[in-house]
């Protein structure tokens, strides 16, 4: 019986101390659970660190405890990430050059071309064209 107490203990201080570091602040330990949202786990690939049970998560999330309360703005989190694993681990990644542009304008221009395309097809129906493809073969 005193056993099982002592190894229920043990695994009770363990999953204390895998949660992480608790900030005294509670608008600080608001934004680093907000960060923790916006990083990806390097291991998990789709899943946050504030969700992931890997062990390169729970680093990732000490290093987010650790620089939010030595000060380090929401951005010089991010910019230390990004330099670490790449911008990858940004869920929202950064809106800058060609891939930026193709990332989040492509879908804009898709949206334009299709547009395009079915406005033509109404109007031609509109003017009684001839179907592209005959009636009888």
């Amino acid at each position: 019986m005193i056993r099982a107490l002592f190894l229920s203990l043990i695994a009770f201080g363990f999953a204390l101390t895998s949660m992480g570091q608790v900030l005294d602040d509670p608008a600080e330990e608001a934004r680093a659970q907000a960060l923790m949202r916006e990083l990806r786990c390097v291991a998990c690939e789709n899943e946050p660190i504030s969700q992931s049970s890997a062990a390169i998560a729970e680093d990732m999330r000490a290093r987010v405890s650790v620089m939010v309360g030595e000060g380090a703005s929401d951005g010089e989190v991010r910019d230390w990430f990004e330099s670490r694993y790449g911008e990858f681990v940004l869920f929202r990644p950064k809106r800058t050059g060609l891939e930026g542009f193709i990332l989040w304008g492509a879908p804009f221009g898709l949206l334009v071309i299709g547009g395009l395309i079915a406005f033509g097809v109404a109007r031609r129906r509109k003017a009684g064209a001839e179907p592209l493809v005959p009636d009888e073969i």
